[in-house]
């Protein structure tokens, strides 16, 4: 079944053109020189091992980036910070329904309907996996007037989505009859995946204990915002109410929580808690991953960990209580947005782990190695390209590739280095004051259990 969907480019205008029209992905072959042309469309009408499937509109096939960027320059449309420049469109057909010849029919006719008219675009049929799909790249400048595009609902699910449906059953291919509106965002996907904790998922958790304590709605929405959660749009004319959770910065609908976590759903569930109906809450359901260890725990030798390593250790096992809720409930509600980076935090302590690094010295030592190598790395390369000749181009090139995924690595591992160094300093005096606030749990419990037994 064909799908479509639709992201901003903000960044490399000249990075995702290279990406969608890359040879090796457009051709029926693999092997085609890139050097002859990634842009460039060969037309056959017998569509042979070499023809790729690239089309641009409005722009030339030999350099749309400079076109697309011309079109901005002329109306002055020049970018700006965080300035939407183009639209990345994919269009995705069901494994081996269509043909490459049918898939780019697809794709021209959806260009040629909604935008070719009006905005530069280039069109790639990728062939490098059995569902085919299109990648479509349209200015967000009009090349007609200068008006920017803009990606809406109306644009995505009526104009885009609508005429790849209509142009999906005119070729006699299938189409989801009831797509939902929305779909998850990848990282929160990815994450739930894993079993990781995301700020949605704090929020669910949250919800489920205040309707554990709330007898009414009023009494939750109390409670709701006495935890630090802000409602953001409510009122009779409001159709989605939305609020700011403590636990993050941005508005989230309830709707848009799942299911059981609507208004209606919450109010449901407390009154059928309230006339005894105990079901279990949807972020009980099991949905987890079970790991086995094989072998014995006697051949693992301990190591005493010190510094760094020693102090992100502790703090990911206090992660491990507050999620199985073995701290008092202000410990987690302190903690709650510390909990979404659980994974970042993993990584640097698998990073320290792996290298040694227990101080700043260390740290500081490492990091400075790293620089060399880098440094070396980079002078060599450019030694490597004052070398390059026509005659032993193929090799300069091979050795730079190698060169640069090293530097690549090496430049990951330097800003985990730097990252460590501003996170460590913060967690430290987190950790302090969460372990404060759980030391004066326990001695306000401890009273109150005195003041029980002297009764």
């Amino acid at each position: 079944m064909a799908i479509t969907k639709i992201w901003s480019i903000k960044s490399r205008l000249d990075t995702s053109l290279n990406y969608i029209a890359n040879p090796e992905k457009t051709a029926l072959k693999p092997d085609i020189d890139a050097r002859e042309g990634v842009i460039k469309y060969i037309k056959n009408a017998d569509k042979t091992e070499q023809c790729k499937y690239v089309l641009t509109f409005g722009c030339s096939e030999e350099s749309p980036f400079y076109d697309m960027t011309e079109t901005q320059n002329r109306f002055g449309k020049k970018r700006r910070k965080n300035e939407v420049v183009a639209y990345h469109i994919v269009q995705s057909f069901k494994d081996f329904e269509t043909t490459p010849d049918i898939a780019h029919k697809c794709g021209r006719e959806l260009v040629e309907r909604l935008f070719a008219n009006k905005y530069e675009c280039i069109l790639a049929t990728h062939l490098d996996h059995d569902h085919l799909h299109n990648h479509i790249i349209i200015n967000a400048t009009s090349y007609v007037d200068g008006t920017k595009y803009r990606n809406n609902f109306k644009d995505y699910f009526i104009d885009i989505r609508g005429t790849s449906d209509a142009i999906c059953r005119e070729n006699c291919l299938s189409v989801i009859e009831k797509p939902q509106k929305r779909g998850m965002h990848y990282a929160e996907w990815k994450a739930q995946n894993e079993g990781r904790p995301t700020v949605r998922g704090q929020v669910r958790e949250e919800i489920d204990e205040i309707i554990r304590s709330s007898y009414t709605m009023k009494e939750f929405w109390k409670i709701f915002e006495e935890r630090g959660n802000r409602l953001h749009r409510q009122g009779e004319n409001i159709t989605h109410i939305s609020f700011i959770p403590a636990c993050g910065k941005k508005p989230i609908r309830f709707t848009n929580l799942g299911e059981g976590y609507t208004v209606e759903d919450i109010q449901n569930r407390i009154i059928a808690q309230r006339n005894g109906i105990r079901t279990a809450s949807p972020t009980e359901l099991p949905n987890c991953r079970v790991y086995k260890f094989n072998g014995s725990h006697k051949d693992l030798k301990p190591k005493k960990l010190k510094g760094f390593i020693a102090l992100y250790f502790h703090y990911l096992y206090f992660f491990k209580l507050i999620r199985k809720k073995r701290t008092p409930q202000r410990v987690s509600f302190f903690m709650r947005e510390e909990i979404t980076k659980l994974e970042r935090y993993q990584k640097q302590f698998k990073f320290m782990y792996r290298n040694n690094i227990e101080t700043v010295t260390e740290l500081t030592a490492y990091h400075n190695r790293l620089e060399e190598k880098v440094n070396d790395l980079v002078n060599e390369r450019m030694l490597l390209y004052e070398e390059k000749t026509d005659e032993n181009f193929e090799k300069v090139k091979e050795k730079a590739s190698k060169i640069n995924a090293e530097l690549t690595a090496l430049r990951k591992e330097m800003r985990m280095c730097k990252v460590i160094y501003e996170d460590a300093h913060r967690i430290s005096q987190i950790y302090q004051q969460a372990q404060a606030l759980q030391k004066q749990a326990e001695q306000e419990l401890m009273k109150d259990e005195y003041k029980r037994r002297g009764r």
